[in-house]
């Protein structure tokens, strides 16, 4: 059974400030007690190397890699993740959890959450993510009532694999599975395998609203910029009463971020939000 000694949480981090405090203050307050990795991408900000020495303490490794010309808009992230990967093998996990630094959870990954987790992976052999996001309005959404969870549709290659959420180690060594240098042909090789990605019925997770956005490892503005200060949105923590709603809901009930989660410091883009297409909200 998932628990908290077989799985490793990887946070994947570049010159994010306020968003990774955001992050690590939810894992402090929501999930302590887990191993967590950190693998910095050659961050040049000060701000960054600050928030990361002052949490040292949370951090079981820090990997800080070497400064490199960034010719991808992703960064290192690709290699990055084959690194969290075969660390947490070599390490004897048996989950290794992807975590962005523009996340946030806002409830507990706790044992009743880790059991419904892990009767998804019991479930059939060809999961080998269950990933734990809240979810955007971007494409159809399936429910399945055999497995009391979500996914994208048969043929959407995302119902196969994303760079965020909990992965089946062994699973992935048993076809020799190395990660390509593009999410979307991870994908792709993914659902031509028939492997599989949930979304479970019980979130706990999701990336803040309007993050600073980095691409080939420069800032790229868009907007609500100027009208808001990118990085320092976020999400208010699920009180018992919300929780208990949640998961009380009907399976019909998809967990969207928009609909279940509460949100600081919005201001006068409350209405965009609320209306705008969500590929322009967290991201």
């Amino acid at each position: 059974m998932i628990n908290k000694g077989n799985i490793l949480l990887s946070i994947f981090s570049f010159n994010r400030t306020h968003e990774l405090e955001t992050l690590l203050e939810s894992i402090r307050f929501h999930n302590p007690g887990f191993d967590i990795l950190l693998i910095d991408d050659a961050s040049t900000l000060p701000a960054t190397h600050r928030i990361i020495a002052e949490n040292q303490d949370l951090f079981k490794h820090v990997i800080k890699q070497p400064p490199c010309r960034k010719t991808t808009s992703r960064g290192r992230l690709p290699q990055n993740i084959q690194f969290a990967f075969e660390f947490a093998d070599q390490n004897h996990y048996d989950y290794v959890f992807f975590i962005q630094d523009d996340m946030q959870f806002v409830r507990p990954l706790d044992e009743t959450v880790l059991s419904e987790y892990d009767k998804l992976f019991a479930s059939d052999e060809k999961i080998i993510q269950v990933d734990p996001r809240f979810l955007r309005r971007l494409g159809e959404i399936r429910i399945l009532p055999d497995l009391h969870a979500y996914s994208f549709c048969e043929n959407d290659d995302r119902s196969s694999y994303a760079d965020v959420g909990i992965t089946h180690i062994q699973r992935l060594k048993s076809i020799n599975w190395t990660f390509e240098t593009r999410e979307r042909t991870n994908k792709e090789k993914a659902h031509s395998l028939h492997l599989r990605r949930i979304f479970p019925f019980t979130p706990i997770f999701m990336h803040v609203p309007y993050p600073v956005m980095y691409r080939k490892g420069r800032v790229k503005l868009k907007f609500p910029s100027p009208f808001i200060a990118r990085g320092k949105i976020k999400f208010e923590n699920m009180t018992p009463q919300e929780m208990k709603q949640m998961d009380e809901r009907p399976l019909e009930i998809i967990p969207y971020a928009r609909d279940l989660l509460r949100v600081e410091g919005l201001g006068l883009v409350k209405w965009h939000y609320l209306k705008a297409n969500e590929n322009n909200i967290y991201c």
